[in-house]
């Protein structure tokens, strides 16, 4: 709520003058009174939040208002409608942020590194939005704290308070169902637990197809979070995390059957100390991913399994204007490595474990230009081993800001290194990607990066428009060549399969968000510009990146009727994303041989979406509600993807793969309490 700053001085003086008076004797007092005073304010519903700092929280709370997919609001999805995220299509996962690949992004459970956080379709992500109340997405490396990636942040905050009272959710959807405990232990300790799995194929396996073949999926996902303050400076944070999928899929078109595990565990204690000059945080934590994807065709099968693990410690201070911090984390990483049966491929296709260490030192310190101006730099000094090569590297960081709480501007400059690379031949939503690190073969990527924004609220503060530009040159990029048959006919070599290169990224978004009323949301437009160049002799040219959509169009609305009445709607347009096309395909040697045309020359026609959904509530012991969501009202049959459809006589053409159904209509009910 936003009070009229002089209505309270005039109150306040009144106030004043009235007690002196009073307190004088009664032939010098005097009084008066005031029929009435109006405060007047606006109520700000909007759960999106940009700070200052270039970060953006979302009140998690406020996602069960929107459209639902098969009755889960999942962060991963609403994140792509933001301005500057690129919206990915159903059977693609992870998230795209100012033209950056998904492995560019790091993914966080409260400072936590977590890889490869999609189940099945892109449609759920592993984090349970009942289990965390926000969520902080930061587009890029807005200080020398943020971490070693070239694209931008997102990570799940935990509640660090102290439960005094027993609260929770369970909410019940058409696939899935998921609840969540907060339960107080002590005065000064809290747990929270939360659990949700899945019951697809129980309900639903007779429309689980795609292009007529039959899909068998699920997943679990569990969360437990203590919290303990043994004062009013201290708080000690243990947090758990496991999850798990098991998908299958039968293509008949190659007769072949695809069967996938994967899931991750994260384990961590964080220490909270906090008093008027000083706030450290310290974590110490173990994150695990695993998979095994395994192809059954006829005469033969392989299996690749891959997983990456992470053992590491770190530490942030903030005291005045400084901000200090260090982190070590040891990394073990399985990458994607061969294991056949069968007469096609005679290699042993075994690539051996990649150990390593990385460490990162960093600091900034703030400058007050004036008023409403501030000016921050930092360094971040970071140093990467395995085996006999070690790298290392110091990435500056400036950061201006303008804010006199009604206008804002910020410009930015950051290098950054990573040296981690996450590939594969598809981003299908089954783990066929997987994690490798910087070495003899392939160094370190690195990104020099530009922005600027600038937004101001206007009409009162009831709505606010924003801009971004943002231009980012990377450099020693990676690309997988190939499809999933070269398994199948070739020897296999993982530096065979990798193309090198580089990157640019540039753009620019604009967005208005209505902040107050009964009908609050935003409208955004993106502009991405995302090509990279390879240096192999047959692709010496300048491509379209794979996930690049020139043109992205969405649009986010609530409706508030009545407490009861509520609606909501998403739509996006976006433009469609560059694939390769086959030029020939035909058999030698019993052999399937492909030539593909130019690399990422074609493009799947535009992707249109509009969901809209209707929420009832009602109760005072608790909140019961129905939340009800068409997704993809208009039943638009997008194009996800092509394959090549052989005929008889030999020839071939392409055909395009659309979702399950063109309208998915979803029910779900949950009980606060």
């Amino acid at each position: 709520m936003r009070r009229n700053s002089q209505t309270y001085i005039l109150l306040l003086l009144l106030c004043a003058l009235s007690s002196s008076a009073i307190a004088q004797d009664d032939e010098s007092a005097w009084s008066f009174s005031l029929d009435s005073v109006t405060v007047k304010g606006y109520r700000y519903r909007l759960p999106v939040k940009a700070q200052a700092n270039g970060i953006t929280l979302w009140d998690m709370g406020s996602m069960s208002l929107l459209p639902q997919i098969f009755g889960n609001a999942d962060p991963m999805h609403y994140a792509q409608m933001l301005p500057g995220i690129q919206t990915n299509s159903e059977y693609r996962s992870g998230i795209n942020i100012e033209g950056c690949d998904n492995q560019h992004n790091a993914i966080f459970i409260e400072g936590v590194p977590v890889y490869n956080v999609n189940h099945l379709l892109g449609f759920f992500s592993t984090f349970n939005s009942s289990h965390f109340p926000s969520l902080s997405i930061s587009k890029g490396s807005v200080s020398a704290g943020s971490p070693n990636r070239l694209g931008g942040m997102l990570e799940m905050k935990h509640q660090n308070e102290v439960a005094d009272t027993a609260s929770g959710v369970v909410s019940i959807g058409l696939i899935s169902s998921q609840g969540t405990l907060r339960l107080p232990i002590t005065t000064n300790t809290s747990v929270t637990a939360s659990l949700r799995g899945s019951y697809i194929n129980l309900l639903y396996s007779q429309w689980m197809k795609a292009d007529g073949q039959q899909i068998k999926y699920s997943f679990y996902d569990a969360n437990v979070t203590l919290v303990h303050q043994p004062d009013s400076n201290n708080t000690l944070l243990l947090d758990f995390y496991c999850g798990g999928d098991k998908a299958g899929f039968s293509e008949g078109h190659y007769l072949a059957d695809m069967n996938a595990r994967w899931g991750n565990t994260v384990g961590a204690a964080h220490w909270i100390y906090n008093n008027s000059r000083l706030t450290t945080k310290t974590t110490a934590y173990i994150s695990s991913y695993r998979n095994r994807f395994s192809l059954d065709m006829q005469d033969m099968a392989f299996q690749l399994p891959s997983g990456i693990t992470d053992f590491g410690i770190k530490t942030d201070a903030a005291w005045s204007r400084w901000n200090i911090g260090l982190e070590a984390v040891w990394h073990d990483i399985h990458p994607q490595s061969l294991e056949h049966q069968g007469n096609f491929n005679i290699s042993d296709g075994h690539t051996p474990p990649m150990r390593s260490f990385e460490s990162s030192l960093y600091g900034n310190f703030e400058l007050a230009l004036s008023r409403n101006t501030t000016l921050t730099g930092g360094l971040r000094g970071s140093l990467f081993k395995k085996g006999n090569r070690t790298y290392g590297a110091v990435d500056p960081s400036l950061h201006l800001l303008y804010d006199n709480h009604t206008i804002q501007f910020s410009a930015s400059y950051a290098l950054r290194h990573q040296y981690l690379f996450q590939t594969g031949f598809s981003d299908s939503g089954l783990p066929t990607e997987f994690w490798i690190c910087a070495n003899e073969d392939f160094k370190p990527q690195y990104v020099h990066e530009l922005t600027a924004s600038g937004s101001s609220f206007l009409f009162n503060r009831r709505f606010r428009v924003s801009a971004d530009v943002f231009y980012r040159r990377l450099y020693h990029q990676l690309a997988y060549k190939g499809s999933v048959l070269d398994y199948v006919n070739t020897v296999y070599d993982l530096s065979h399969s990798l193309m090198h290169g580089r990157g640019e990224n540039h753009g620019f978004s604009l967005m208005v968000n209505k902040c107050s009323g009964h009908l609050t949301g935003w409208i955004s437009y993106t502009y991405t510009h995302a090509r990279r160049s390879f240096d192999e002799t047959e692709r010496r040219k300048t491509y379209p990146a794979s996930h690049e959509r020139p043109h992205e169009l969405n649009a986010v609305a609530t409706y508030t009727v009545s407490r009861h009445w509520s609606f909501g709607g998403t739509m996006v347009f976006a433009s469609g994303t560059p694939f390769t096309a086959a030029q020939s395909l035909y058999l030698l040697n019993n052999n399937i041989v492909i030539k593909y045309d130019e690399y990422n020359a074609a493009r799947l026609h535009p992707y249109v979406r509009l969901d809209l959904s209707a929420n009832y509530k009602w109760g005072q012991r608790g909140e019961h509600g129905i939340n009800f969501s068409v997704y993809n009202v208009t039943s638009r049959n997008n194009d996800l993807f092509y394959y090549l459809s052989t005929h008889d006589d030999g020839s071939f053409a392409y055909r395009p793969v659309t979702f399950v159904m063109r309208i998915l209509p979803s029910l779900s009910y949950y009980y606060k309490f």
